[in-house]
């Protein structure tokens, strides 16, 4: 499934930025066999790399 992702992590305004990677990083690690994500904006079927994606763009942001 060819997914489509995101650039930059968008309004961020009200989130809680040390907070957000943490379950991210936890689902990360857990033996799931995820096989879709669906979420909130663009495109709602995403593949699991959506997980690593977003949870890199957490680590580039909080290293700026």
């Amino acid at each position: 499934m060819k997914g489509y992702f995101k650039e930059t992590l968008g309004n961020l305004g009200f989130a809680d930025m040390k907070a957000y990677p943490r379950p991210l990083a936890r689902l990360k690690g857990m033996p799931l066999p995820i096989k879709r994500v669906i979420c909130g904006h663009e495109s709602p079927l995403q593949g699991p790399a959506l997980i690593d994606h977003y949870h890199d763009l957490f680590k580039a942001d909080a290293g700026a």
